[in-house]
């Protein structure tokens, strides 16, 4: 049984955790590549100064890997969410069983589902197509993002087809996570499996890719738009398949026409949309700066400057492909609105590296190795012990009614780390920190409001804790297989505690109303 995750709250997801992949691409320097380190060392500079929380990095360049860096904890053999990155692995499977005839591009949307359709199909929800959905030109007037239904249960073929279609489709551009989502659902409907599994013997195995995980809707589908997790180098491996035309160790993988429509550019008129969360919402034209219009779009692809495109998810995954260059540029982060300051670093240090290497390159080689060995992202700093860890030790403090659904929570201290419980209308879930230093497990622990709505049955999470002062007992648990960091700070009175808690990135609020509770 290949694994498997479900998206929304209550549904399982198996895990298998810290997988490696099967085959590890070649290695180079820099130089041996024609890369300036110099280069890369002043992309990792822009990263530090700009206060970019990057989890990991990698440039493919010539058939080799030339420079990776891993931030921890995270690391080369831990998978990471990939978010709206998803949508081009969904697009391949789209062109494979488009080159295996099992449909076509220009074939109706509504023909695939005719058990789902609404009583009323609008003449426009009946002219949309494939190639529509491909291009995000559905003919809605607004994009549902992953938050929107992954708090929903039930069919989300059908909530896709009883959304208005107002404007004829094949026109105007709106990003949207649940056309990629119908993509995966008529590609189930043909083949009889999930896209992740179709993918499997046709992409994954043939590229040497380690464990896949990709979430699945409630009625079974891959989620299409978002919920794919692999290594980094997994999805440089799926550039490289898009950079050599389809092509990996010599076999046709990918139909080569495909990858050529499907990375050109398909959809000039293409502008950034508002997410409030649930739905990307177009701006009024007259609201918009020239840095709201993007490259273009293809199937699933963004076009970029220098005649690239990429695979672009949310919080900063990115997958650049750059033709002309011969490279890939492999990117897993989380940052809130980062996308743009990234790929200004991007592109004004790490590609103008690509022109040759410099003359310090030999002298830098060293400098360069030793700064991706030692990148480390930043932790809290505070004591390990507190007079307060004995009088809170064992206690049970409740909550009155709250939003949250938070009934109690309990601290079991030991010498050098302590377990925190969390009861809530999803049960009661638990997390060991270490103190002054951290420690790995799985949780339960309920987050889907500060983690743009993903709730997981378990979650790797790397949890440490520190005294910020006698009172305040602050903890950092950080879901490494995803881009959420979550900070937990307790703060003791006489009898009670006052429980804050904030993310690092979200596409909502960051940090949820503070509760205060009382000891039971």
């Amino acid at each position: 049984m290949v694994p498997q995750r479900r998206a929304a709250a209550g549904f399982p997801i198996p895990r298998r955790h810290s997988v490696t992949t099967s085959i590890r691409l070649p290695r180079a320097t820099p130089a041996e590549k024609g890369v300036d380190p110099a280069g890369i060392l002043a992309f990792l500079d822009e990263v530090a100064a700009g206060g970019l929380e990057l989890h990991s990095f990698m440039l493919f360049r010539g058939g080799a890997v030339v420079a990776e860096g891993f931030w921890k904890p995270y690391g080369a053999d831990r998978v990471h969410m990939q978010h709206s990155a998803t949508k081009s692995w969904t697009a391949a499977a789209v062109g494979l069983a488009i080159g295996e005839g099992r449909f076509a591009l220009d074939d109706k949307v509504i023909g695939f589902f005719p058990d789902q359709l609404p009583a009323q199909v609008s003449d426009n929800l009946a002219a949309m197509t494939v190639r529509d959905l491909l291009t995000m030109r559905s003919g809605h007037t607004t994009g549902i993002s992953g938050g929107e239904w992954r708090r929903m249960g039930g069919s989300w073929v059908e909530a896709f087809l009883r959304e208005p279609v107002d404007e004829a489709p094949g026109r105007t551009f709106i990003y949207s996570s649940a056309s990629s989502y119908m993509l995966s659902a008529i590609v189930t409907k043909v083949t009889g499996q999930t896209v992740r599994d179709y993918l499997e013997p046709r992409l994954f195995r043939p590229l040497g890719m380690g464990t896949i995980l990709w979430d699945v809707s409630p009625e079974g589908v891959s989620s299409g738009g978002n919920g794919l997790c692999c290594v980094t180098e997994d999805v440089v491996k799926f550039g490289a398949l898009h950079l050599q035309n389809g092509v990996w160790d010599g076999r046709q993988v990918l139909p080569a026409e495909w990858v050529r429509e499907a990375t050109r550019n398909q959809v000039d008129e293409v502008w950034m949309a508002d997410l409030d969360g649930k739905r990307f919402r177009p701006r009024d034209p007259s609201q918009r700066s020239p840095a709201d219009r993007r490259e273009g779009y293809g199937y699933q692809w963004w076009m970029t400057p220098h005649d690239g495109y990429r695979a672009s998810g949310v919080y900063g995954q990115q997958c650049v492909v750059l033709p002309a260059q011969d490279a890939v540029i492999a990117v897993t982060a989380a940052m809130r609105n980062g996308d743009r300051r990234l790929m200004t670093a991007l592109w004004s240090k790490l590609y103008p590296a690509l022109a040759g290497a410099g003359p310090d390159a030999a002298r830098l080689q060293p400098v360069l190795e030793a700064r991706l060995a030692a990148l480390a992202l930043p932790e809290a700093e505070g004591a390990a012990q507190s007079p307060m860890a004995a009088a809170v030790d064992s206690r049970r403090f409740v909550f009155d009614a709250n939003e949250d659904g938070v009934a109690a929570i309990a601290l079991d201290f030991a010498a050098d780390r302590v377990v925190f419980s969390l009861s809530d209308h999803r049960g009661t879930h638990r997390i060991e920190s270490g103190l002054g230093h951290a420690v790995e497990g799985d949780t339960t622990m309920t987050g889907n409001l500060l983690h743009h709505e993903y709730q997981p049955d378990s979650l790797r999470v790397i949890a440490r804790g520190v005294w910020r002062d006698e009172r305040r007992l602050e903890m950092m648990w950080r879901f490494v297989e995803t881009a959420f960091c979550d900070t937990v700070t307790l703060t003791f009175g006489d009898g009670d505690v006052r429980l804050d808690r904030r993310v690092n990135t979200n596409a909502g609020p960051l940090e949820r109303p503070t509760l205060l509770g009382r000891a039971a």
